[in-house]
């Protein structure tokens, strides 16, 4: 994501807090460990909403006087009604309002000894256009026809998984992806069945469908900051800009000014997929917020959910501030946010932008109890940061730390960078592009065996994501040299092995048919988070071109599914099923084995073909450099020619 530069900085001077005389007032001693120990709340929050009453409950220990504003309308300046409302124990405030608010806007106000504010509910499930007011309304009725007949999609591991990353907007803009232009960008284009590039092809459901992914991994869909949803093509953005975290993001809706579109469009989206047996997972940031001083939930408690260092906001997420995850009250506001996803949304995963910056203590409590609500949920993230944080290395949720939080998975930055060689410098090849000394990396890859990984399940394994340059764009770069020939079958190779290896496959939307973010003037956008649709959006119409390269991704897909011994979740398991054979070119040959079968996989990245010596026995070839499936394709005995620059497995006969 991007990295907002240091003097963007908020130079906001840090309140703190201590008890006098029965009121929390601002000092200068801050000391968190007393607030968590005397200011913990553990029940609801939010507004709560029945036929007969709306309840109100904000927590706000620091402030001297709390009130609600009542809206008939978005558009109101003036609320019909300003109630005060009641402090209670541990610094939460309340209000009973004997009567159904449905339909009703809302902000809070907040006075403090020296200032106030007024902002959004930090819990608010439904908002206005561009979050400028909370909405009340009873979401279980904005369920979709058919939504209770389906859950979560089940796995039985997470290496079972197969994860396809997509943004919604980037997903259907493009016309070539034969979407309704009414529904080009929206949540709704996930509901279109049957959709096709001019030629035939199929896109987006349909597609999705038969390319076999068992996940779709969202870029944030929670209402984010920086891009207007009343003009959403007057800008772009990744999402990556949190501002109220339980609602969904209205530029995706058909009509941002209705609060209730937005829920119910995405609840339809994710019907949709579930129809199809395909899990959503959500993007979420609960790294920093999109403003410190203006988010809501600083306004409702300030300087409490940040870190600071010398006075001034830490910046670990790059973005100008990072969330203090470990304080009582900002966990379970972390931990509120995402079972309410899981449950009123029926998420099925949750990826985990910068979470190094985030705690393991309460990664590992979210876990706990998202597992009682889905034992099949996936969780994963990123396993850095955006720069130092004020968090003590050991506490942190990093890839390093990866043993300390067991639920979770990583991305595999490592073997992303052996396979195509460093993400930040462009010209320079990775393995399947011509470095071969990377090749004992590309091999603890196969493998699994990563040192920061307990077992193979805790690795994604990929070769691009939404940041920096696709995989296309970095082989035009660092193997420019190569003819347009050699570099597809580079990029194949690179799929190949992400999905031949131990540990759980993703997949960056359009990769399989050599996305592009060509910018048009013959540079590629390395971080295209504000950059226009004509770069982002996913050109469908290159499958005509590309075809039997998404082809034969989705036959690897299958093969996948297919064989368990490419599924191994422990080290152990892979230790006892698996050996590599001794090579001085660069190329790989490894075996996998158990008592149901046994199979070889063979890499050959050089620019030649290769003869490898096969086992006693007779061996039928399942995967070659063009096609994968279960009816053998040649039997073979005593050797085996593997052509350049591509992958061949075989399956010893019984």
């Amino acid at each position: 994501m991007k990295k907002t530069p240091e003097c963007y900085i908020i130079n906001y001077v840090r309140a703190f807090l201590i008890r006098k005389q029965e009121r929390v007032v601002f000092v200068q001693n801050f000391d968190s460990k007393y607030i968590d120990s005397n200011f913990c709340y553990r029940g609801f929050l939010g507004v709560r909403l029945s036929k007969r009453q709306t309840d109100f409950y904000i927590w706000a220990p620091s402030a001297e006087d709390v009130s609600v504003n009542l809206f008939k309308s978005a558009s109101d300046s003036t609320p019909f009604y300003i109630l005060p409302l009641l402090k209670g124990d541990k610094g939460v405030w309340s209000l009973n309002v004997p009567k159904s608010l449905d339909g009703i806007y809302y902000t809070y106000n907040y006075t403090y000894s020296s200032h106030s504010h007024t902002g959004v509910d930090p819990y608010a499930k439904a908002v206005s256009a561009n979050g400028e007011k909370g909405y009340i309304c009873d979401i279980k009725r904005l369920d979709p026809k058919g939504w209770d007949n389906y859950g979560y999609v089940k796995l039985d591991k997470y290496t079972d998984a197969v994860l396809y990353e997509a943004h919604v907007r980037d997903f259907s803009s493009d016309p070539s992806s034969g979407v309704s232009p009414e529904l080009r960008g929206k949540y709704r284009a996930f509901t279109q069945e049957s959709t096709h590039t001019p030629s035939g092809r199929a896109t987006c459901l349909s597609y999705l469908v038969d390319l076999g992914v068992t996940h779709v991994h969202l870029l944030p869909i929670f209402d984010y900051g920086r891009l207007n949803e009343l003009d959403p093509q007057s800008d772009y953005n990744w999402g990556y800009d949190p501002e109220n975290y339980n609602v969904p993001e209205g530029s995706y809706s058909s009509d941002p000014r209705n609060p209730e579109a937005r829920i119910r469009e995405l609840k339809e989206l994710i019907l949709a997929l579930h129809k199809k047996g395909i899990g959503a997972v959500m993007d979420v940031v609960y790294n920093h917020t999109y403003s410190l001083e203006n988010s809501n939930l600083n306004k409702s408690f300030p300087s409490y959910y940040y870190r600071y260092k010398d006075g001034k906001p830490s910046n670990g997420s790059g973005c100008g501030n990072e969330i203090a995850s470990e304080r009582s009250m900002c966990r379970k506001y972390i931990i509120d946010s995402v079972l309410y996803w899981a449950k009123e949304y029926k998420i099925d995963g949750f990826r985990f932008d910068l979470m190094a910056v985030l705690d393991a203590h309460t990664l590992n409590e979210l876990a706990e109890r998202l597992m009682r609500i889905n034992p099949s949920v996936i969780l994963y993230g990123e396993g850095w940061s955006g720069g130092p944080i004020a968090l003590s290395p050991e506490l942190a949720a990093s890839k390093q730390n990866s043993y300390k939080t067991p639920d979770y998975a990583y991305f595999n930055d490592s073997f992303r960078d052996a396979v195509k060689g460093p993400t930040f410098f462009d010209v320079e090849r990775g393995y399947i592009s011509g470095n071969f000394h990377l090749r004992s990396s590309v091999i603890n890859g196969l493998l699994g065996k990563e040192s920061w990984a307990c077992d193979p399940y805790q690795r994604i394994n990929y070769c691009e994501a939404h940041d920096n340059l696709t995989l296309w764009d970095k082989l035009s770069l660092s193997a420019s040299g190569s003819n347009l020939r050699d570099r597809k079958k580079m990029a194949r190779l690179a799929a190949a092995l992400v999905l031949l290896s131990q540990g759980v496959p993703f997949l960056h939307a359009g990769q399989e048919f050599l996305r592009s973010k060509d910018m048009g003037n013959g540079e590629f956008d390395h971080n295209s988070y504000r950059s226009p649709d004509s770069v982002n959006s996913m050109k469908w119409y290159m499958l005509d071109e590309n075809g039997s390269e998404a082809e034969y991704i989705k036959e690897l897909i299958a093969f996948r599914k297919a064989h368990p011994l490419l599924r191994m979740s422990a080290h152990e398991e892979v230790e006892d099923h698996s050996e590599v054979m001794p090579s001085s070119d660069g190329t790989i040959q490894l075996r996998l084995f158990d008592e149901s079968e046994e199979l070889l996989i063979f890499v050959n990245p050089i620019p030649r073909a290769k003869v490898f010596i096969l086992p006693d026995g007779e061996w039928e070839m399942l995967v070659s450099d063009t096609m994968a499936s279960e009816k053998p394709m040649g039997i073979y005995c005593e050797g085996v020619f593997v052509p350049p620059i591509s992958v061949m497995v075989l399956r010893k006969m019984r």
